[in-house]
This record gives C-alpha cells, structure tokens and sequence, in this order.
C-alpha cells in the first residue's frame, strides 16, 4: 500500500505533550494504540490539528459549513520523543477520509 503525500505529512504529526492526550469532544483520555481522528487545517505549508476525536465522537466526514481548507484523517496515537528529548505523542498509521479543497 502506497501512502499518498497528505498521509506522509499528517503521520508523525504531534497530537499532544507527553504521554495523554484527550479527546477535545469527550475529553476522553487518549493513549498509546488508541485509534482517533483529527481534523487537520492548512494554511500555507503549515499543517496544524484542529481537533482529536476519540473513536466514539468520530464523525466520519467534514461538517458540509466548514469554511477553511482542511483534511481529516484517521489513525493511531504513538508516543515518541522530539529532538529535545521531550516525549510527545504524534499520529500514526494517518489514512485520510475526507479533504475541504480550498476556493480557487
């Protein structure tokens, strides 16, 4: 299976500091294996998560009046340590399942 270019940037992205994240719905704490989807918006070259649903308040699909060129991506949490030595947790395994083209 060959990853497309957005999957590439979107797995390894940070999602939280340390090793918990949570769930901006639910609030539901993230771990380590956790399957989650995040709504990533881009705005130049700057790729930013705008927000982390856990499995149970994943929506599937872009709300039809977001307005702001984004993807949304599915995949798992991964911990890891940045150049600093500071552990973080990032997205792994990214597959997108919908994309907000921006306006020509």
């Amino acid at each position: 299976m060959t990853l497309s270019l957005e999957e590439a940037l979107l797995s390894g992205l940070p999602i939280g500091v340390g090793q918990l994240a949570h769930c901006d719905c639910c609030g539901a704490c993230l771990r380590p294996n956790h399957r989650v989807e995040v709504l990533v918006t881009i705005a130049g070259t700057e790729i930013d998560p705008a927000t982390t649903r856990c499995l149970s308040c994943a929506r599937g699909s872009i709300n039809p009046e977001t307005e702001r060129p984004c993807l949304l991506a599915q995949g798992r949490v991964a911990g890891t340590v940045d150049g600093a030595g500071h552990s973080q947790l990032i997205l792994s395994s990214a597959i997108v399942i919908d994309r907000l083209e921006p306006d020509e």
